[in-house]
């Protein structure tokens, strides 16, 4: 019986599918998903939308007309001409060409707004999942460090029974026991407002590995930064508003036509073209086109702006990041040195040569230093993510 219980269990664990951890790619396409960029996807297809309906025609008008010459009277019967008709407006097609134009560059700059705001979410998401890292790695120091003092105490108080030691130090332990436990809760505290932004951004708390993260090249390019193709499209649609002002200087047309029974009993038709006269256009069309033209100068020096800010930002940043990278280095220096003094105070302390207290402040002194090297290197990864967020993704290389 326990023979064939095992062979059952073996069948179904070999057969059972297998369960694979959750990659970084994965939660990438979740975060496609996020309402905020779902948002941008909608607003393109409303463009496109919008740019197909530009090029169509006004609805044409159906009427009926009763026309009544004569002065009715006692002695004679009502007469006139009863028409059926249609007119049909039709604006410039030069004007909705323009039109239909602007909605595309709409698109365009919309489509713009949407890969940068992804661009966005997922330097957020790496930044917040190193955040994550640095809490759990912090704590875990902590935690070290605490059972170090609680080690500490159980010595101090076997010195105050032997009269070698002072009651003050063993309160001193006490206070720093005291602050560890305030830390750990702070952390606690930060790691459950990661948790919620990451339920924000993914819908979940994923358990996945921290990706390698590494910065994008660039050489002071402003063109290549999502910023600036986005100034450059207001000004591509600056260009279409001017272009539907002037084509406004032009024509519309009107077609009416009809047909019905003239008063007299006879069967007759009608037929109008119209044609607009633009001679308003000094207080109407030119001030719209002279606002046009200002609204290219203006769209043109804000390309301009963001071009200076763009180079300005990422020059800083990358200085940030080298920094960065530069303390890590000397942390981890620092805490190699701590590691070799401690060794050397621990073998002082069994030759007899020192007290057991210095090892341990030698020791919190390495905790200290690793806890800050593990925020470093959380914030080195968050300063290239960000970083990266810039860049237009047909530059990258991911």
């Amino acid at each position: 019986m326990r023979c064939i219980i095992y062979i059952i269990t073996l069948t179904f664990l070999l057969g059972a599918p297998a369960v694979h951890a959750e990659s970084f790619d994965d939660l990438l396409e979740k975060l496609k998903q996020h309402p905020q960029i779902q948002q941008y996807a909608a607003q393109v297809e409303q463009y496109e939308e919008l740019s197909r309906g530009e090029m169509g025609l006004p609805d044409p008008m159906v009427f009926f007309e009763q026309q009544d010459y004569r002065l009715r009277s006692d002695m004679g019967r009502g007469g006139g001409d009863r028409m059926l008709g249609f007119s049909q407006q039709i604006p410039r097609w030069s004007v909705r060409e323009a039109s239909a134009g602007r909605m595309i560059a709409e698109s365009r700059k919309t489509l713009l707004l949407k890969d940068y705001a992804y661009s966005t979410m997922k330097a957020r998401l790496i930044a917040t999942l190193a955040n994550l890292q640095k809490v759990n790695d912090q704590s875990r120091v902590l935690e070290e460090q605490e059972k170090l003092l609680k080690t500490q105490k159980r010595s101090l108080e076997s010195r105050v029974a032997a009269n070698r030691s002072e009651v003050s130090a063993i309160s001193m332990t006490e206070a720093e026991l005291a602050e560890i436990k305030i830390m750990l809760a702070e952390l606690e505290e930060e790691k459950h407002g990661i948790k919620e932004m990451l339920i924000n951004l993914l819908g979940e708390v994923p358990d996945v590995e921290m990706p390698k993260v590494q910065m994008q090249a660039w050489k002071r390019e402003p063109e290549n930064t999502y910023m600036v193709a986005i100034a450059d499209a207001d000004v591509a649609i600056a260009t279409k508003d001017k272009t539907i002002r002037e084509a406004e200087f032009g024509p519309n047309f009107e077609i009416r036509a009809s047909a019905g029974r003239m008063g007299d009993g006879s069967e007759g038709g009608s037929l109008m073209l119209g044609m607009s006269i633009p001679i308003w256009a000094a207080e109407n069309q030119e001030p719209k086109l002279r606002a046009a033209k200002a609204g290219i100068s203006a769209a043109e020096l804000g390309s301009d702006v963001a071009k200076r800010d763009v180079i300005e930002m990422l020059s800083h940043k990358t200085k940030q990041i080298t920094t960065s990278e530069e303390k890590i280095k000397l942390l981890n220096r620092k805490e190699t040195l701590l590691k070799e003094t401690s060794d050397a105070a621990l073998r002082e302390y069994e030759a007899g040569k020192t007290s057991f207290s210095d090892v341990l402040n030698i020791r919190k002194d390495m905790f200290s230093i690793q806890s800050q090297a593990i925020a470093e290197q959380a914030n080195h990864i968050a300063l290239i993510a960000d970083f990266n967020r810039f860049i237009m993704k047909e530059n990258r290389h991911e």
